[in-house]
């Protein structure tokens, strides 16, 4: 009986062990949407340096302001907040980003303005008018990506 008792514990933990090593863990680059009071706005990707063991994407773009400045055009008004969500890329299902930093930025004539971002993810754009570059940037130990729209405040 202490045989079979000890068989038992010993396939229970087996099967066990065995649950924890299919678990995927290994996110990809996430996507990055705006969502305003009425509707949501996915950011365009740009710089991406993103490395895991199922997944390598590397992307540069030079001149990210002339980038930006050719994708359709985000109107906001001013001091209007929105909320920054993060998803994981369908492809690779799990959003676990434990050490994640981001940062989002304003560009206009090779001017930054910083805008800060609460800890659910809402930011405010400045209450000054004009054509800019919403910069975010998402850092955490897979890499770094970063998104970015053209943004009018009107």
């Amino acid at each position: 009986m202490k045989i079979f008792i000890k068989l038992l514990i010993g396939l229970l933990f087996a099967f066990t062990l065995t649950g924890c090593f299919a678990e995927d863990y290994d996110v990809g680059v996430p996507t990055a949407q705006l969502h305003f009071d009425i509707s949501s706005v996915q950011l365009t990707n740009a710089n991406i340096s993103w490395k895991t063991a199922s997944e390598d994407v590397q992307k540069t773009i030079e001149d990210i302001e002339e980038f930006a400045s050719s994708l359709k055009e985000i109107k906001v008004f001013p001091n209007e907040k929105v909320l920054l969500e993060f998803k994981e890329n369908e492809k690779n299902g799990g959003d676990i980003w434990t050490d994640q930093k981001i940062t989002v930025s304003l560009l206009q004539d090779d001017k930054r303005i910083e805008l800060p971002l609460d800890d659910s993810g809402e930011f405010q754009f400045p209450n000054k008018k004009g054509k800019y570059v919403l910069e975010v940037e998402f850092i955490n130990s897979a890499g770094s990506a970063q998104y970015v729209a053209n943004v009018l405040i009107h």
